[in-house]
């Protein structure tokens, strides 16, 4: 369960960036996480319940906001997502090239309460 040093991270950057805007609570961490990136978001909230007591994020909100892997293609020059295993571009049916894998996983923001 890798979900667990996932939040342990989020929870040190949030406490860092809480403390640098001199915050007193974190209200919600916004994140970005690619549909390849091997997180499960009830795993990364339970992880994160776990290790939030007592600290100022806790009682906050993990909002997810999902992307997914995208890719163009070279041959009739459109952006589109994969369908499940099938790479194929659904207009002219080439595989195109990849231009966003789908792994990502950033902070977008943080809601914070002064």
């Amino acid at each position: 369960m890798h979900e667990l040093s996932v939040a342990a991270a989020l929870l040190e950057r949030a406490e860092t960036h809480a403390d640098r805007l001199r915050a007193s609570k974190v209200l919600a961490i916004n994140l970005v996480i690619g549909e390849r990136a091997c997180i499960a978001d009830d795993s990364l909230r339970f992880s994160f319940e776990l290790l939030t007591p007592g600290t100022v994020a806790e009682g906050a909100r993990l909002v997810v906001r999902r992307t997914p892997m995208r890719f163009r293609c070279p041959r009739c020059d459109r952006d589109y997502s994969p369908v499940g295993a099938d790479f194929r571009c659904p207009a002219c049916g080439n595989v195109g090239q990849v231009v966003d894998d789908g792994s990502e996983l950033t902070i977008e923001s943080l809601e914070v309460a002064q």
